[in-house]
């Protein structure tokens, strides 16, 4: 898969993350964590190495990443098409994060981004 795929991917993943999902970005393809049975995802999470500073951090390298490709491919309308949608589940990330005034800031600057890309 090339970069832009990976990206339109990821965006797709982000636009189905529900309020209070947690987000898995340890690989190149983002995925939404699944509660298994017998290991909670918090030691999952642990055990990758994984905290709130890094997914975000790699969701916003994405949201940079996809910028850089809108004016520069043949097919703006669909990174710019996947960006819009992708928009409820950077606020349902918001919500998951609403303790921490940081990183719902740092969603807000994100979503804000993409809201004056997209306009």
């Amino acid at each position: 898969m090339d970069e832009i795929e990976n990206i339109l991917i990821n965006l797709k993943v982000l636009q189905s993350l529900q309020c209070h999902a947690r987000l898995d970005t340890t690989e190149s393809l983002f995925k939404i964590h699944t509660a298994a049975s017998w290991v909670p995802a918090w030691v999952k999470r642990w055990w990758a190495s994984q905290n709130r500073v890094t997914d975000i951090g790699r969701v916003r390298n994405l949201y940079s990443r996809a910028s850089e490709h809108i004016g520069t491919d043949g097919d703006n309308g669909r990174m710019k098409e996947y960006l819009k949608l992708s928009l409820p589940g950077l606020i349902n990330l918001k919500t998951t994060y609403n303790n921490d005034v940081t990183t719902a800031a740092l969603i807000d600057v994100i979503i804000d981004n993409v809201n004056r890309l997209l306009s």
